[in-house]
């Protein structure tokens, strides 16, 4: 399904069906990008669009379209046969690496603030993915581009792998951010700095990953999925679902905890299905330099059987909700 500027969904039928060897309650994540032309997915100037997920068989799947074609094929990962840990909650997630989704105009950003972005992207773009392969593991790969393969880029251990991965390389400068819970239910906040022309010092290593401690969100559910736009979101161990302001900045990564929000209904907080699935997004709609609207936009089941949608604007406000219908036919 597809939401347009004019705030009407469509599509959804069996015709544009995407996949249909997903595991029940698999992890999805879509990566979508525009690029001009590209060694790796032979498209010229068009929109790419991924999704990744987990099959039957338990392999990380990887299918994809472009703007030209509205065929969806399978992508080099899946030629991989790369194993996820066989659950039925395993953590999974890619991101985008490099600017905004293929926009090298950084001053297009969206920001919690408002404000206009005012930091260059890093020049090197490609793709991230993490995916659960034991209960307390991921493993990274990662595409480049120019490159025709995905390569492998680390294992993280002493994680909770039944709880979601999130991530964040598509901002401003050269710093990659990955985000994952503990053991102890805690979602700790992991950066890597690519910069190689700045000096490594002790409290700044360079092309290594570190815990930002002073970012850490305590109490989560031990099945919480983790999103990132605009804000970073988690469900908590009462089920609710909760917004953080964070700001990256690398070792000095931290939130305001009164800046923090939960998403919810006339009733109090809008509580998930314990685990539940959670996908996040944001958008404005301008007119020049003026913003006509703004809205988050955030995805969860409440009642197992649904897929409901809370939106209030950027800034802040009421929420509103509704449940997506999924066609029939």
């Amino acid at each position: 399904m597809q939401y347009t500027t004019d705030r009407q969904w469509i599509g959804g039928s069996k015709s544009e069906t995407v996949a249909t060897d997903a595991k029940n309650a698999s992890p999805i994540s879509a990566v979508a990008v525009n690029l001009n032309s590209t060694q790796y997915y032979r498209v010229t100037d068009g929109a790419q669009f991924h999704i990744f997920y987990i099959d039957q068989n338990n392999t990380v799947r990887q299918v994809t379209k472009s703007n030209i074609s509205e065929i969806w094929q399978p992508g080099p990962l899946s030629n991989l046969n790369l194993k996820a840990m066989d659950s039925p909650s395993s953590g999974l997630q890619a991101c985008w690496k490099g600017n905004y989704y293929g926009d090298s105009d950084y001053t297009k950003m969206p920001t919690a603030s408002g404000q206009t972005n005012d930091k260059p992207f890093d020049k090197d773009l490609g793709i991230n993915i993490w995916f659960a392969v034991d209960e307390s593991t991921f493993q990274q790969y990662a595409w480049y581009n120019g490159s025709d393969a995905w390569v492998p880029v680390q294992r993280w251990s002493g994680f909770n792998a039944h709880a979601g991965v999130g991530c964040y390389s598509w901002g401003e400068g050269s710093t990659t951010y990955a985000m994952m819970a503990n053991k102890n239910n805690d979602v700790e906040f992991w950066w890597k700095d690519g910069n190689a022309t700045l000096p490594s010092t002790e409290t700044h290593p360079i092309n290594s990953w570190q815990n930002a401690s002073h970012a850490a969100i305590r109490g989560v559910h031990p099945l919480t999925s983790l999103g990132f736009t605009t804000y970073f979101y988690a469900q908590m161990a009462d089920r609710s679902i909760k917004g953080y302001n964070v700001t990256y900045a690398g070792e000095n990564t931290t939130f305001l905890e009164d800046k923090t929000f939960a998403i919810t209904d006339p009733a109090g907080p809008a509580l998930g299905l314990g685990g539940t699935h959670l996908t996040v997004t944001a958008y404005a709609e301008k007119e020049g330099n003026t913003t006509k609207w703004d809205s988050l936009y955030v995805f969860y089941q409440t009642a197992g059987d649904d897929i409901t949608a809370f939106t209030r604007p950027i800034a802040g406000g009421e929420w509103t909700k509704g449940s997506l219908m999924i066609p029939d036919t």
